[in-house]
């Protein structure tokens, strides 16, 4: 067993994203009683896909994971690593959509993005769960594992460990009892 498996920071980080599943959700209409509610919490949403499921775990993927995988000899599927990487530029053009609509005051278009959004990322966190993760423990050594760990700490920490611990208790803590 591999103390330091890079893998499963990658499957805690994807927990944490699927935690905005159930707020999106109920916010189906919320605007329509909460105008002001629904704009502070679509902001915050924005802010932690950016910032952290973009800024923390697309860059760990795409400066780490994806060369790691890409460079080794007896990998051949290129476009599984492509199609993740379009899946990154997607989303953030998604975030853009939102923001936009949200700016506008079209709460409805926004939600309707917003949902969109959150369909595609869970469509592809499993695909990530259930082949890349599983394919880089195949392919990599427990050596390249443990290394690819440490750069991930490394990008934690150049981005701010407390800034990561902050967006996830963000969402965690966002409630629509609150009002």
């Amino acid at each position: 067993m591999i103390k330091h498996n890079p893998i499963q920071t990658m499957l805690d980080e994807h927990e944490v994203i699927c935690k905005t599943e159930i707020v999106i959700e109920s916010l189906d209409h919320f605007w329509e009683s909460y105008p002001e509610k629904y704009k502070e919490i679509v902001t915050t949403l924005i802010t932690f896909f950016r910032e952290y499921a973009d800024g923390y775990h697309h860059r760990k993927e795409e400066d780490v994971l994806f060369p790691a995988i890409k460079s080794h000899p007896d990998f051949v599927l290129q476009e599984i690593i492509d199609e993740f990487e379009q899946h990154h530029n997607d989303f953030r053009d998604y975030t853009k959509e939102i923001e936009n609509a949200v700016t506008d005051g079209d709460y409805e278009k926004s939600y309707l993005e917003l949902n969109n959004y959150l369909q595609d990322l869970l469509d592809h966190i499993a695909a990530e769960n259930d082949e890349l993760f599983v394919l880089a423990e195949t392919l990599l050594e427990e050596e390249d594992l443990e290394t690819i760990y440490f750069k991930f700490k490394d990008i934690d920490m150049e981005l701010g460990e407390d800034r990561k611990t902050e967006l996830e208790e963000n969402i965690r803590s966002l409630k629509l009892t609150d009002i």
